[in-house]
């Protein structure tokens, strides 16, 4: 949702293909895929109404930007959609930057940057894994270009492991996880640069953390969250989004295994 409570998403028709749709502040619905497409999911939308997803068509997985005047572009972050399996563009700016992650051929996690002259540049951070189900997943950017997002590793001592990481705008990379945590994800960034976060402690439990632009962080839960992992690695607190007054969104499993939303004002 952007700050004019413009919204976008996806859906599942009856046949099971998915496809787009733009919220207006008004309850109007407005459901789209680019032309010659059999489906599109989209997934961020900017302050200007710009909305950037992904698109099938009979070339393969593609990124797509559809302005606020609903014309299409359409792009492939290396420039040949059969190197691709599954693209996700999960962050539009202000300025018409994009970042997110594809997936290869291989299952290896890429992340890319997409900027507002429609320039692909291919991100890897240090240290994520090569190998599938591995590598660099970013998931947000702000209007200034920084990027945040979880570098996955692998399996260390039977547990798949992210690591937190802030790609500034020279490029620089940050790689962090909590005090306290062993594995750690990035879920969004404000134009202010405070991060949100999940972490999971040593019993698999997931809690939300918020980095502040001088690096200190803090943890918290839904007070209704479970606390306890008994066979699922989603028990917890699992933050999504955070806006520029500082309010988060997410969700939370209870006790009995049930996930439920939450606002923290």
């Amino acid at each position: 949702m952007n700050a004019s409570g413009q919204a976008t998403g996806y859906y599942s028709d009856p046949q099971g293909f998915l496809h787009s749709f733009l919220l207006s502040p008004q309850g109007t619905l407005t459901e789209f895929d680019p032309p010659n497409s059999s489906g599109s999911t989209g997934l961020s939308i900017n302050d200007d109404g710009a909305v950037a997803g992904a698109v099938i068509n009979a070339n393969g997985d593609h990124g797509f930007v559809r302005a606020a005047n609903g014309m299409f572009t359409l792009f492939d972050p290396t420039g040949n959609p059969a190197q691709v399996q599954a693209i996700y563009p999960y962050g539009i700016n202000i300025n018409g930057a994009i970042a997110g992650m594809y997936t290869d051929t291989n299952g290896v996690y890429h992340g890319f940057l997409r900027d507002a002259s429609g320039t692909l540049t291919i991100l890897a951070a240090p240290g994520a894994g090569t190998l599938m189900n591995e590598g660099t997943e970013p998931n947000s950017i702000n209007s200034q270009g920084v990027i945040v997002g979880g570098i996955n590793v692998g399996v260390i001592n039977g547990v798949n492991t992210t690591h937190s990481f802030i790609r500034a705008t020279d490029g620089t990379y940050t790689v962090f996880d909590p005090p306290q945590s062993p594995s750690s994800f990035a879920e969004s960034i404000n134009d202010s640069g405070v991060v949100l976060g999940e972490y999971r402690d040593e019993n698999l439990v997931r809690h939300g953390y918020i980095r502040s632009a001088d690096g200190s962080i803090t943890s918290f839960d839904d007070p209704e969250a479970a606390q306890l992992s008994l066979s699922s690695t989603n028990i917890g607190t699992a933050p999504q989004g955070i806006n520029e007054s500082g309010a988060v969104t997410g969700s939370y499993s209870d006790t009995n295994g049930l996930r439920h939303a939450f606002i923290m004002q």
